[in-house]
């Protein structure tokens, strides 16, 4: 029990200081004594107290702002994958046709031609790119059957027609630099995952066309290395293809890289479905039962190349078949990810484009 017949000292703090050094709160505390009775000691202590008061007035609000800040939600995006640089020739010489001149397509143009596949399907808001699948139906399965990679890729157009996916939408560079089209391509690309697939959907069509195109791409992830399939969604049909879309696609499906930098509906989505597309793992071309892989000679050894796209690398080897991509990929400065290709590489890969097998 405290005894209350005895002066004590009301500083808090051991040293007798207050923190800080505080002149105001000293002069209070020095004359709050029972000994201290004198007026000029009282105007002291009024004084004093005022200050006092002040100063920790001034400091609680500070604290106060200090901690509302904290704890004020961020109106900036936190931060996410690089933006995907903009599409720009670095005259190789690769192409074999100059780059196409999109000046006269207009933003406004990209978005109405965009909306034409259903305002409520596109724009949407995400937090996560990749839209989540309900867990496989059959436990520890090793190798999904075709009816149920089927069944994936009419579910990803199914999420898709019914506003429930996330999709980016550009015009793509590869599908519209130098092809026989020669016209902005137009894309909506979606992707969903669980456990056991990867899947990717593309809508597409041209700036002419008058209907959209649907079109898949199914990771088995349950096989070793995992197989992708690819197919084109008619209605209700699924149709596997395979050796028209090996040209561009020799491991998995491809980042996105907008034609123009003002036609990509949403950059940062853009950027983060490249990410997860750059993540997927080394996966096997599976060609449907019906064709038969042409025989596509050597593959591309050259050094800088072949140190990623290579049998043991982490993408699958390039042959001839690919030389659209290539073109367009090195010459507008995507590939290699981390340089450029010296002239003399530049030489030496378009002498292995341009050789007649």
């Amino acid at each position: 029990m405290l005894d209350d017949t005895k002066p004590r000292s009301v500083r808090p703090w051991p040293d007798g200081d207050s923190p800080a050094g505080c002149p105001y709160l000293d002069s209070l505390l020095a004359c709050h004594h029972p000994d201290q009775t004198s007026s000029s000691c009282r105007t002291k202590r009024v004084g004093a107290a005022l200050s006092a008061w002040l100063v920790i007035v001034g400091l609680v609000s500070f604290e106060w702002l200090n901690l509302c800040a904290a704890e004020a939600p961020s109106t900036t995006r936190a931060v996410g994958p690089s933006l995907i640089k903009p599409a720009a020739s670095t005259d190789t010489g690769l192409l074999l046709q100059p780059p196409l001149d999109l000046s006269r397509f207009t933003t406004a143009e990209f978005m109405a031609l965009s909306s034409t596949v259903g305002k409520d399907r596109i724009h949407k808001k995400w937090t996560n790119p990749v839209v989540a699948l309900p867990p496989h139906d059959r436990e520890g399965v090793r190798g999904l059957t075709e009816s149920e990679i089927k069944r994936y890729m009419m579910q990803a157009r199914q999420l898709f027609d019914s506003g429930s996916a996330v999709p980016i939408s550009d015009v793509g560079l590869i599908s519209t630099q130098e092809d026989v089209i020669r016209r902005p391509m137009l894309n909506h690309i979606a992707a969903f995952s669980n456990s056991v697939v990867r899947v990717y959907l593309l809508v597409q069509k041209t700036s002419t066309d008058s209907g959209w195109g649907y079109y898949s791409i199914v990771q088995d992830l349950t096989t070793s290395p995992p197989n992708d399939y690819f197919a084109e969604l008619k209605k209700e049909d699924v149709k596997f293809e395979g050796i028209s879309c090996y040209k561009c696609h020799s491991s998995g499906p491809l980042a996105i890289h907008p034609a123009r930098e003002d036609l990509v509906s949403d950059p940062l989505l853009a950027a983060a479905l490249s990410k997860h597309i750059a993540e997927q793992p080394l996966s096997r071309f599976q060609f449907p039962k019906h064709e038969t892989p042409p025989p596509y000679g050597k593959p591309l050894a050259l050094r800088f190349c072949s140190k990623c796209h290579d049998a043991d690398g982490d993408r699958l080897p390039l042959f001839r078949t690919h030389s659209h991509p290539i073109r367009i990929l090195v010459d507008f400065g995507y590939m290699p990810p981390n340089r450029r290709l010296t002239p003399s590489e530049v030489t030496e890969l378009k002498a292995w484009l341009d050789e007649k097998p």
